[in-house]
């Protein structure tokens, strides 16, 4: 269940594509291929996640929270409206309550990614789930254009990124990522766009990601699929405490 919130949480955007690719100066890059970010101050969605591993299948309804940079909160019941695990994710510290077993469990990015063989941080993790690109343009970057998709390719230190969005709405699509140099990868694909606060958002988005494990290559799965999604600028709540009796 730790793993499904942290990976949960994970994600990113951007490219490979062979043909017609170019480098722009930035102004023109932005004006050209500049993508669509969904903004807002508070974000509450009713949402179901499945997660997928090797060793485990799960289903759950779940409630999530959002201050924009701030904060994310989510809490999943299984079964009956019961809360079965809360997790609040600030900008260095991740935290999860197992009310199951009457675990905690706290990490930083550092950790995490270790946990993970993958590296994330807080705003790779709200860009994901927001359906938003993850890395800003830079010079160097390659651009193409393809029947109807913007595509982006990037290099960011241990990681190579294609991002497809269309060029229609300029919302992100699809987005791949590669670890440099263990190969592992992740791949986001973004579907059932409807308008929120007139902007368009995301309402399915899956999450795969295949890395090195003790058996051989590994595959996780995680589908996000929303079912209400609303946004203001009056504060949420993020209720969050972990009880003494609960086990580090």
């Amino acid at each position: 269940m730790t793993r499904l919130f942290s990976v949960l949480i994970c994600f990113a955007v951007l490219v490979f594509t062979s043909c017609g690719k170019k480098i722009l100066p930035t102004s023109s890059v932005e004006k050209e291929y500049a993508l669509e970010k969904f903004d807002f101050d508070y974000l509450q969605a009713k949402s179901k996640i499945r997660f997928s591993s090797p060793d485990r299948n799960l289903s759950s309804s779940a409630s999530i929270r959002m201050k924009r940079d701030s904060i994310i909160w989510v809490s999943v019941s299984p079964i009956f409206g019961i809360e079965a695990a809360r997790g609040f994710i600030s900008q260095d510290t991740i935290v999860f309550l197992d009310r199951v077993n009457k675990d905690v469990y706290r990490y930083n990015f550092k950790s995490l990614s270790n946990s993970l063989n993958f590296e994330i941080d807080f705003e790779m993790i709200q860009s994901i789930l927001l359906g938003n690109q993850v890395f800003e343009f830079k010079n160097d970057d390659n651009f193409s254009k393809k029947a109807g998709e913007l595509m982006i390719n990037q290099k960011r230190g241990r990681f190579e990124l294609e991002t497809t969005a269309s060029a229609k709405d300029r919302k992100v699509q699809n987005i791949k990522v590669r670890e440099i140099p263990d190969g592992s990868k992740m791949e986001i694909i973004f579907s059932e766009f409807n308008l929120v606060d007139q902007q368009a958002f995301p309402f399915n988005a899956i999450v795969e990601i295949i890395s090195a494990g003790t058996k051989g290559e590994e595959s996780t799965q995680v589908q996000i699929e929303h079912s209400k999604v609303e946004v203001g600028n009056t504060p949420i709540s993020f209720p969050f405490s972990v009880p003494s009796k609960y086990e580090n």
